[in-house]
């Protein structure tokens, strides 16, 4: 069964939206909206009304709030020369070399998983997504793969000797294991191991676990996310302080136990935040690229040696920024490895049985899967022609969860995620063109992008399905073939209308490139924004704007964010056959800024949600 992380109670979306014209001059100014009008809201009129839960109020599920705030990152030279002085610890200088030099960085609010990601919240996204399952959960199957492969080789190697040919063995390695399982786990059985479901999964490398977040409307937390949420603003070794003892905190070597704990089996071993197992369990991949800290030098160590003699050690860490941190050590290491300042570097590619991951995720709902969209599709699509750039901070957007019941007794605060839902848009990040005649007579060269839009609700005014959209403005008027035949144009704004540029219908839509296909499928004569496929720039729908007055001097002090309204419109072709129906709109207030830091362009972009889309549980 799945239930939604809020109440199921069916209610009405209300909204309460009061604009004001910010100045009195008839230059068209472009902005997102069903219909479009540059505003700002006009707080003395009163507030949205909806029922839509505030983000601020509601944790992703499975998570915990981390308050924003200064940390210590890493550790002093001193505090790792006096770790060195345990002989047993030196083999490891170049690795504590790295934690160095300490500094103070500032952590932005988040939140982090309260738990490791277990063996049953990777299953919900393996049956969701037929994405592989990691390789323990193939064992038998990978067995029997193994020993049929000995067999063959066997025989091989008969049949040389037989023919006095020499054969060498190829032998199943960890390498081979790896790439059979990749190959074969769709046509293999499979399954978590019995009694591991809580506890946490391993055999992730990064992309596995990137993966895995995206999926969740999360991601990975960031290197200082990570010790932040483990210390604090505290300068300790581990989550509960500086006493160098596992027992009932955490399950490191000195636990003497080869199988993995259910997460949360250590509750003394939380952090200042709640935040469990973060020593020992498995390693935790982070974002962190391995590299160097700021400021930082490679130290010489004066350390004892066996026999009362000292010697300076002087390692040199090996950086290498195209592998990633993982931080917590695990059950296989000692206490050193589960110190919150513990780098360890690893290739991206790795796994062991020893390696999972936890999730974090912004407070803005739809944040973090706008990030995942932009590094996936947006960053690389050939329709960001002119190399736009995008502001993920200044994305506004919803985003509801739903969550799998589970047989069997779980820690207070753990969920199983077997559903994501969003609507988000993200602005761009900075317009050099004006608004009004400047920017209509640039749109009129080629669409202006303001934005990447991406939902997994169906719209039906523009008609979207669920996707990746860039939003572009085009003013009306004929098609200009340059910039320079731009300035030569008329502004707009002085009101006469050009005829549009005649397209001829002769030639095939499939020959055309996607810029000509759009402008034979708009309206020239109309301000419209529209929607292209993120990837092509295939044109796929449009709504008109409406003239509106030009922003002459905002300071910064818009509102954004999102609306929501159930409003009972007429529908149909004839008088006859006009019926009242209710619908859903959403309506994503955003800005852009000007290149000019202290000017913006407020946006309002109001769409019709398909009915049924939006119900109760939304976070905004």
């Amino acid at each position: 069964m799945t239930s939604t992380t809020s109440n199921q109670m069916r209610t009405t979306l209300h909204f309460l939206a009061a604009t004001v014209c910010l100045a009195a001059c008839t230059l068209t100014s472009p902005t997102f909206g069903h219909p479009l009008t540059v505003h700002s809201v006009d707080k003395k009129k009163g507030d949205d009304s909806s029922p839509m839960v505030e983000a601020s109020k509601v944790a992703p599920p499975g998570t915990v709030p981390v308050k924003g705030g200064s940390t210590r990152v890493g550790s002093k030279p001193k505090a790792v020369e006096e770790l060195l002085q345990t002989e047993a610890y030196q083999g490891f200088a170049r690795t504590l070399d790295g934690e160095t030099p300490q500094h103070d960085v500032k952590v932005l609010p988040f939140h982090m998983g309260k738990f490791e990601v277990t063996n049953e919240q990777y299953l919900a996204f393996v049956e969701d997504t037929g994405f592989r399952p990691p390789t323990h959960w193939g064992e038998p199957a990978i067995l029997a793969a193994q020993t049929e492969f000995g067999r063959i080789e066997a025989e091989k190697a008969k049949a040389a000797r037989d023919a006095g040919e020499r054969y060498v063995r190829k032998k199943w390695d960890n390498g081979m294991k790896k790439r059979w399982w990749d190959e074969n786990w769709a046509d293999s059985e499979w399954s978590i191991p019995e009694g591991l479901e809580s506890a946490p999964v391993v055999f992730v490398d990064f992309r596995d676990a990137s993966s895995y977040c995206e999926w969740a409307g999360m991601r990975i937390p960031s290197e200082q996310e990570w010790i932040h949420s483990a210390r604090g603003n505290k300068d300790q070794w581990f989550p509960w302080g500086n006493e160098w003892e596992a027992e009932g905190r955490a399950h490191t070597q000195e636990s003497r136990r080869r199988k993995l704990f259910n997460v949360g089996s250590f509750p003394d071993g939380a952090s200042p935040y709640g935040v469990m197992d973060q020593s020992g369990s498995v390693w935790e991949w982070t974002t962190g690229q391995y590299t160097a800290y700021p400021k930082f030098k490679s130290n010489k160590y004066k350390v004892k040696k066996s026999g009362g003699r000292k010697e300076t050690l002087e390692p040199a860490p090996r950086w290498n920024a195209n592998q990633r941190v993982v931080m917590g050590g695990a059950f296989q290491f000692g206490l050193l490895a589960a110190r919150v300042t513990t780098r360890r570097a690893t290739p991206r590619t790795e796994t062991t049985d020893g390696l999972g991951f936890r999730v974090s995720a912004s407070t803005a709902p739809g944040r973090d899967i706008a990030d995942a969209v932009w590094r996936n599709v947006i960053r690389n699509s050939g329709a960001r022609k002119g190399g736009e750039t995008f502001d993920s901070t200044e994305s506004v957007g919803i985003d509801r969860y739903s969550t799998k019941n589970i047989d069997g007794n779980r820690p207070e605060g753990y969920a199983v995620v077997d559903g994501y839902e969003y609507a988000v848009f993200v602005p761009r990040n900075e317009l050099a063109e004006s608004p009004g005649g400047e920017l209509n007579r640039a749109s009129r060269v080629a669409p202006v992008l303001f934005g990447y839009f991406s939902t997994t609700i169906p719209f039906a005014e523009p008609k979207l399905d669920p996707g990746n959209y860039l939003v572009a403005y085009r003013g009306k008027g004929k098609v200009i073939s340059s910039e320079e035949e731009a300035e030569e144009v008329e502004d707009e704004a002085a009101g006469e209308e050009e005829a549009p540029v005649e397209i001829s219908d002769d030639t095939p839509l499939e020959l055309l490139t996607p810029e000509q296909r759009l402008l034979r499928q708009i309206d020239l004569t109309e301000n419209l924004t529209i929607f292209m496929d993120a990837e092509t720039g295939e044109y796929v729908a449009s709504m008109k704007t409406k003239k509106a007055q030009d922003q002459k001097d905002n300071k910064r002090t818009s509102t954004t964010g999102v609306s929501a309204e159930q409003k009972t419109v007429w529908v149909g072709a004839t008088v006859k056959e006009k019926v009242q129906e209710t619908h859903d709109f959403l309506t994503f207030d955003a800005k852009v800024r000007r290149t000019a830091k202290s000017r913006i362009i407020p946006l309002s972009l109001r769409m019709r949600v398909e009915n049924g889309a939006i119900g109760s549980g939304w976070r905004r």
